[in-house]
């Protein structure tokens, strides 16, 4: 048995630059045009679906800062994982429709959880859009001590012998992006091994418990010196990771690209989420905060935020195509 390895998570989120984000998102909404729109009354609760420590959450942390300090009242980050995102965003869409609780959204819940689980209660194309945030790349990447170093080499091996792989949920992009490298690759022996979220899959990787996993990046970035990095399994290489290819540029083109974005339960009225759209937004567009984003392997949504409705639904249907293309399995 392999001692255990912790994970190290990205340093804090730098709370001075995205303080400066929210001085900023404040005066592109003035407080009394604010009230005029919602007036929530207490803390708004931003619901991430998968545990402290993972990309999502740390995505979700660096909005929740500036919004908060620009709104003037606490916007209370809430983890509630399990079954990849679903259990949480099958709260956030039965809750009542007043703006105090949203969801952090992500492609792994909203775009393909549908297709990989079929007793889910919200509807994908059912919640109202707010704000896009984000995206976050994943690597492909393996345990210190692992016997390949190179993916060529890795390729080879794994067609002879069985490597584990630790992924966040049958739904998620850790797992449908490894599916799709098997699938371009030829490889068809890798075992995966689910975990709640990424962040226990990274110690199970850290520890030798598990052979490979596709790593969040903002994870890739503050754990480096302990994997063995394959590649980025993205169209294009990721800020903060220049150096490191996309698998496609190796020969095996996996785009397991996740979004990040700001949902509300179907109903919230209109006014509520232009304002909160204001708010988001003005974070997302600071500098600081972009920089900030782009320092932890993130990379800034800067499209328009009225196209996110459209955006999310042609992701529902991108990844349903994937899924099915893949030949993956309901569970």
């Amino acid at each position: 048995m392999k001692k255990h390895s912790s994970i190290v998570l990205p340093t804090h989120i730098g709370r001075r630059s995205i303080l400066a984000a929210g001085a900023c998102a404040a005066m592109g909404l003035g407080s009394a045009a604010f009230a005029q729109a919602w007036t929530p009354g207490k803390s708004v609760r931003l619901i991430v679906p998968y545990p402290a420590g993972g990309g999502t959450d740390i995505a979700a942390r660096l909005i929740a800062v500036g919004m908060g300090t620009s709104l003037g009242q606490p916007v209370v980050v809430e983890n509630k994982p399990g079954a990849n995102g679903v259990i949480a965003a099958d709260y956030v869409y039965g809750s009542p429709p007043d703006a105090l609780t949203l969801l952090f959204g992500s492609s792994d819940v909203i775009s393909i959880s549908p297709f990989t689980y079929p007793k889910i209660q919200f509807q994908p194309d059912g919640f109202r859009p707010v704000a896009p945030i984000a995206k976050i790349g994943v690597v492909l990447a393996g345990r210190a001590d692992i016997d390949a170093k190179t993916l060529p080499e890795l390729v080879a091996k794994a067609k002879a012998r069985e490597y584990s792989y630790a992924h966040w949920g049958a739904g998620s992009n850790g797992r449908i992006g490894i599916e799709i490298f098997q699938t371009q690759s030829g490889v068809q022996k890798l075992l995966g091994v689910p975990y709640q979220g990424t962040a226990p899959a990274l110690v199970a990787l850290l520890a030798g418990q598990v052979d490979l996993m596709l790593v969040p990046t903002p994870l890739v970035i503050a754990n480096r010196s302990k994997l063995v990095i394959y590649g980025v399994a993205s169209p294009q290489r990721y800020p903060g990771l220049a150096d490191v290819p996309t698998l496609a540029e190796l020969g095996y083109p996996v785009d397991a690209d996740t979004w990040f974005g700001v949902l509300a339960p179907p109903g919230t009225p209109q006014p509520a989420l232009d304002a909160i759209q204001v708010q988001m937004t003005k974070v997302v567009m600071d500098p600081a905060a972009q920089n900030r984003m782009k320092d932890l392997g993130l990379a800034p949504d800067l499209s328009n935020p009225k196209n996110f409705g459209a955006f999310v639904l042609s992701e529902n249907a991108r990844w349903g195509a994937v899924i099915k293309a893949a030949g993956i399995k309901i569970e």
